[in-house]
């Protein structure tokens, strides 16, 4: 038995294993918000308002062709992914003592306390 101490496994600092379909899904998801096309339409310049000649990613291309609608959507869905999401707050709040009286009676009991 191992008794609470490490007896096997790997060592530590060791890295995973590398995964080729999760680095080949990396590299084609980098590759989409990279800024490698260049822009050489008038149209399509003045849709990103960009010039003619400035670099652009595909991801770029694809929000400027589509709806306003489609691109909030997209934009709302992007911004889960760096932008933390807001958290309900619940309180619970118990009472002790004499609950039942006015304000104006606890004003009328503190004035009548002497000063000291």
């Amino acid at each position: 038995m191992a008794q609470g101490r490490k007896t096997g496994g790997r060592q530590k600092g060791t890295p995973n294993k590398p995964n080729p379909l999760k680095e080949r899904v990396r590299a084609q998801s980098t590759a989409y918000f990279e800024p490698n096309i260049t822009i050489d339409d008038a149209e399509i310049a003045t849709l990103l308002h960009a010039s003619i000649g400035d670099m652009v990613s595909r991801f770029d291309l694809d929000m400027a062709m589509m709806e306003p609608k489609d691109r909030a959507a997209i934009q709302e869905r992007l911004l889960r992914y760096h932008t933390p999401q807001m958290q309900s707050v619940s309180a619970e709040v118990s009472l002790s003592g004499d609950v039942t009286t006015t304000i104006e009676e606890r004003l009328a009991k503190l004035a009548a306390q002497p000063d000291t």
